[in-house]
């Protein structure tokens, strides 16, 4: 199965690389700063910078994994839904910090596979906000049925490594009461993803970002400086 996923990603990312070959796209490998309205500097990984000036800019950097404070994670035993995709082997107990849409797909793949699988949900449902709840229950009720558990309207509260290599995850129902500690071998933060919107010299050109971290931009998908433009992100 990894084998086949390293296949397909390989496939598409040469497609694209391919492309732009195909269409005269120059390729710089580096991250991107905004330096100036119409200047963008590319720092590679060894340091080194390209300062490439342009008359547009399109920001599309998409979006990053939700950290949980206090909870380190290191795509081994503690995997966002990157290392999820990566682990060496099946889990034997996979506790699931979010039971949104990636949550629950990422557990039922690990279900079916062997792992026991709990996911904590604050909210009382599974399937993130604004989900219809008649798919959501049929959903939930489906996912139990493959042996997927649930601990919906609980709040995590901490995670602790211990010496063996388990993982101890503090648990309280999410309008106080009662706490627990459920132990795993491998824990999953999934939680949402956020706009990639940090350091990329923004500020630098006057845009200044939302309270949820987005790019403010007109009808046009232009922001308040006309020769940048940012890409059309998905609802958060």
């Amino acid at each position: 199965m990894m084998s086949q996923k390293s296949g397909a990603v390989k496939a598409l990312t040469g497609g694209i690389a391919h492309l732009f070959k195909q269409n005269k796209i120059t390729h710089v490998n580096g991250f991107g700063k905004i330096t100036g309205s119409n200047e963008v500097t590319a720092t590679a990984s060894d340091g080194s910078q390209q300062v490439i000036n342009t008359k547009n800019i399109l920001i599309a950097t998409g979006s990053e994994v939700t950290p949980f404070p206090g909870i380190q994670i290191d795509e081994e035993s503690v995997v966002s839904s990157t290392g999820a995709l990566s682990l060496k082997k099946v889990p034997e107990e996979l506790i699931v910090i979010g039971a949104g849409v990636i949550g629950v797909e990422l557990g039922s793949v690990w279900q079916r596979l062997g792992a026991k699988v709990t996911a904590v949900e604050f909210l009382g449902h599974v399937g993130g906000m604004g989900i219809d709840m008649e798919i959501s229950k049929n959903f939930q009720r489906i996912l139990q049925k493959q042996g997927m558990k649930f601990k919906l309207g609980t709040k995590v509260m901490g995670a602790t490594k211990r010496p063996d290599g388990l993982i101890d995850v503090a648990v309280e129902a999410a309008a106080g009461g009662k706490s627990e500690t459920l132990t795993c071998d491998v824990l999953l933060v999934c939680i949402g993803r956020r706009p990639f919107t940090q350091n990329l010299g923004l500020e630098s050109v006057g845009i200044e970002l939302d309270n949820r971290g987005r790019i403010p931009i007109n009808n046009r998908f232009q922001t308040k400086v006309p020769s940048t433009v940012p890409e059309r992100l998905p609802h958060f």
